[in-house]
Order: structure tokens, then sequence, then C-alpha cells
């Protein structure tokens, strides 16, 4: 007997709480790493009037890029993954529906 549409929509909730609950941790270790960017941007660039300035500037857009980085490879991820999962729910519930079918003909 296989799983039902409603199981697996429920099986669905908990992956968006899971998900938002690791969006959460995230967040704390991006503050976490912020300090040490910094400090070491101002390492690599000694101070200077504007320095300060320029260095978070230079966080910024480096931070920008990696982040814009890692969105592609999840992004990427993410997709190969739903073509998993409706290989897998098609042979799930497909399954299903056919068993009705050829009852009614039957």
């Amino acid at each position: 007997m296989g799983i039902s549409q409603e199981d697996f929509e429920k099986l669905n909730m908990r992956g968006i709480v899971i998900s938002s609950m690791m969006t959460a941790f995230g967040l704390v270790v991006a503050l976490a790493w912020k300090d040490t960017i910094n400090a070491t941007v101002a390492y690599l660039m000694p101070d200077s009037d504007d320095g300060t300035l320029k260095g978070m500037y230079i966080s910024a857009v480096a931070v920008t890029a990696l982040v814009m980085g890692l969105a592609v490879l999840v992004l990427k991820i993410n997709k190969r993954a739903e073509k998993e999962l409706e290989r897998v729910q098609s042979y799930l519930f497909d399954d299903d529906d056919d068993d009705e079918e050829d009852k009614k003909d039957a």
C-alpha cells in the first residue's frame, strides 16, 4: 500500500518548518562571521581617512558575490531534487490511479 497524497503534503510542511529553522541558524552564523570579515578587510587595507567606508564596500561586494554563488548552487541542487521528487511521486501515485482504472474496466 502506498502513501496517500495528503500524507505526502504533510511531509512537505515539515520540510518548510525545517527550512525556516535552518535559515534562522544561517543568520546566526552570518552574524558571527560579520566581525571576522570586517576585521580581515581592515587588516588587508591599512587605515586611512576613507578606509572604513572603502572596507565596508569591499566587504559588502565580496559577501554579495559569495552569497550569489551559493544561491545559484542551491537552486541547481533544488532543481535536481524537484526532478527526483517528481519521479518518485509519479511512481508512488500513478500506480494507484492505474489500479483504480483497471478495477473500473473489469
